[in-house]
């Protein structure tokens, strides 16, 4: 069992748990959730998938009708703090948008924004670094999804995010 401060008794398999769950009631009719699955199966659980209306949950016009939420958590022995990606994948459009901490990428700090396109990356940029409990890590970056969406402009037909100039993101 792994402890956090204010983390107690959460692993893996718990935390997905309760994102799938709390995913799943964003779904229905009128919920921007379509439909709500563990990857690669629910008994081998490393991430949570979901596929989503995005006009829907942007409560706005969008140029696709659907893209997919992945959303993965990991608690590595002998690091100070959680590792997550939380990303929204437009397959339409094969564009990814997504927040990633962990150990790649240093120079942009502990947690980085990154933006691909076509299976390229066409931008990264440091994001801040939350350290709380994972869900809310979730739901703070769910929430800032909404406006870096918004924010996403296409320059020589290349997806682009603004410099937030400190701003979270």
């Amino acid at each position: 069992m792994i402890f956090f401060a204010n983390r107690a008794n959460l692993d893996k398999r718990t935390l997905l748990t309760r994102v799938h769950s709390w995913l799943q009631t964003q779904a229905g009719e009128d919920g921007p959730v379509e439909a709500v699955w563990y990857h690669p199966s629910k008994l081998n659980k490393s991430e949570v998938r979901a596929t989503v209306n995005p006009e829907a949950f942007l409560q706005a016009s969008y140029p696709v009708a659907e893209a997919e939420l992945q959303v993965s958590f990991d608690f590595p022995q002998g690091r100070e703090h959680d590792y997550y990606q939380i990303q929204w994948v437009e397959s339409e459009r094969d564009l990814m948008i997504g927040w990633h901490q962990d150990e790649t990428h240093p120079e942009f700090g502990e947690c980085h924004l990154q933006v691909d396109y076509r299976g390229e990356t066409v931008q990264r940029e440091a994001a801040t670094f939350i350290d709380e409990h994972p869900l809310n890590v979730f739901d703070q970056r769910i929430d800032h999804l909404v406006a870096t969406l918004d924010a996403l402009t296409w320059e020589d037909g290349v997806p682009q995010l603004p410099d937030f100039g400190g701003r979270p993101t």
